[in-house]
């Protein structure tokens, strides 16, 4: 008997797939019924529209189609009503009717096994989807056909009892379809949080871009005053927590305006390069080099012992000698004025008071220079006992 049915169905799915298949498409939204008539128009679908469940009934009563797709959601008639009357009717209680749902709702389910519908397709969907949902259901047409009619059943759901007359396949079949459906938005979401990561992870590498841009100078690639002035009161507080001694040093370059005036700005961002060049050669990583803006360069250095700062304006000193020693390559001799301000964590004092030390000292120096009158030296820096103060 079981194998005698099986033919039948096949006969039928067989008889079904000969003939035009005549889709009538049930939605009160003019765009969402033109895109489901193009995608099984591109099948070969005979495709019929209808705005609102009444105008289906309508057309029925004019022409059977081989199925019904609706909507859920249209004004007087909802899909789940619009199935409901199709079902009563003697004629089209074996017509397929395909429900569109967000699937938001478990109540949806028990409706639509309570109106007889057939398979819910859940939005949005996929044409490749919504296609095989088609197949599928006209192929399970020729298996009811060849099955008893059961005559229903009383279930409970959600606290309420409810009669279901739809036979086993359909309920079956309804069922399943809700799965997949389920499956199927799954994958939607899975793929649209695929995409929420790369989205994510390009806008983080883009924030990190931006931030470096912004704490750093477009010309010389070191940090900017905005960076300068954060990370250096984060630095005062740890030396201040640590017991440690920094050393602030104001840098200056001398005579810029003379290289722009006569040699113009292109030279001048040269020099400006140059001199954050030996700066970095000069310096440690972990110290804070930056520039201020113009020709002004400032560096917090920390001092791990005595002789430290000496040493380390030896070596700036030994760098500029280096440049200025190859004219063919650097016309312009570089000249710095440096001034000093000991951070001491014993007696803390705010960055902007030290920069003002530090600044002072270096137009101190600058002016020296220019006067022909000597300014401190290497050996003359030492570590102030306690307090602040500049170096002489």
């Amino acid at each position: 008997m079981e194998v005698e049915q099986r033919r039948e169905a096949i006969k039928h799915v067989k008889e079904l797939l000969a003939e035009p298949v005549e889709i009538l498409v049930v939605d009160d939204c003019p765009v969402q019924a033109e895109l489901l008539r193009y995608i099984l128009e591109n099948q070969k679908y005979l495709v019929s529209i209808a705005r609102n469940g009444q105008e289906a009934l309508d057309k029925l009563e004019e022409r059977r189609p081989t199925l019904v797709i609706s909507d859920i959601a249209m004004p007087e008639m909802d899909g789940f009503e619009l199935c409901r009357q199709i079902k009563a009717v003697d004629r089209f209680k074996d017509l397929p009717v395909i429900i569109l749902t967000s699937l938001n709702d478990l109540s949806h389910v028990m409706q639509g096994l309570k109106c007889g519908t057939d398979n819910f397709i859940s939005k949005p969907y996929s044409a490749e989807f919504l296609l095989s949902r088609i197949r599928h259901v006209l192929m399970n047409q020729g298996l009811r056909k060849t099955r008893p009619h059961q005559m229903g059943m009383e279930i409970f759901f959600d606290g309420q009892k409810h009669f279901i007359k739809s036979d086993r396949v359909q309920i079956l079949d309804l069922l399943i379809s809700t799965f997949e459906g389920a499956v199927e938005k799954n994958k939607a979401l899975e793929e649209a949080n695929r995409e929420l990561i790369k989205a994510r992870d390009l806008l983080q590498r883009q924030t990190e871009e931006l931030m470096a841009l912004s704490l750093r100078d477009g010309l010389t690639g070191l940090y900017n005053r905005r960076a300068f002035m954060t990370l250096a009161e984060h630095q005062l507080k740890v030396a201040e927590r640590t017991e440690t001694s920094l050393l602030l040093m104001f840098i200056d370059l001398d005579d810029l305006k003379a290289v722009n005036d006569l040699y113009g700005h292109a030279m001048g961002d040269r020099v400006l390069v140059a001199t954050a060049n030996i700066l970095g050669t000069v310096f440690r990583q972990s110290d804070l080099v930056a520039r201020l803006g113009g020709d002004e360069f400032v560096v917090l250095y920390l001092c791990s012992n005595a002789d430290a700062p000496e040493a380390v304006v030896e070596r700036l000193q030994k760098r500029l000698r280096q440049y200025n020693a190859c004219p063919k390559e650097h016309p312009n001799n570089l000249s710095l004025s440096i001034g000093f301000a000991w951070y001491n964590p014993g007696c803390p004092v705010p960055l902007e008071e030290l920069l003002q030390e530090a600044d002072d000292m270096m137009y101190a120096q600058k002016k020296a220079k220019k006067q022909g009158v000597g300014y401190p030296s290497p050996s003359d820096l030492a570590t102030p006992p306690s307090g602040k103060g500049m170096l002489h």
